[in-house]
């Protein structure tokens, strides 16, 4: 168990450096936005709704892309170890899995739904 805590720390820190740099760039970004916003005064607006949707759509991504490395290695590990266990033992590897296909479902029918809603009301709202 020990062993596949340290891989999974492995796996992940590339992850968590690369989703770092694109929320202190994205930090960077927004605080270079606001000192030309005090600098101009309130004529120019901060920032503009496509601007913050290109600031959040590499986070959102960056974010998937963890969670579906996650789920692999995590369905990895348990296909192995459901493989190697006696019978007794693959009760508990199946109830795992099911909770481990509701979380994928989850993750991804997350973005879905999310996707779909706002492809519904920017069809909905610009077209009036």
């Amino acid at each position: 168990m020990k062993k596949i805590n340290k891989i999974l720390i492995i796996l992940l820190i590339p992850f968590i450096i690369l989703s770092t740099n694109a929320m202190a760039t994205t930090a960077g970004e927004i605080k270079n936005t606001s000192d030309n916003w005090v600098e101009n005064g309130s004529k120019n607006s901060p920032m503009s709704s496509q601007k913050i949707w290109d600031e959040l759509i590499p986070i959102g991504q960056v974010l998937l892309a963890i969670g579906a490395v996650v789920l692999v290695v995590a369905f990895m590990w348990l296909g192995i170890k459901y493989m190697t266990t006696d019978p007794s033992g693959k009760a508990d590897v199946k109830q795992r899995l099911v909770g481990l296909i509701i979380a994928t479902v989850v993750i991804f029918g997350g973005v879905g739904i999310f996707t779909l809603v706002v492809n519904l009301m920017n069809g909905i709202l610009f077209n009036i």
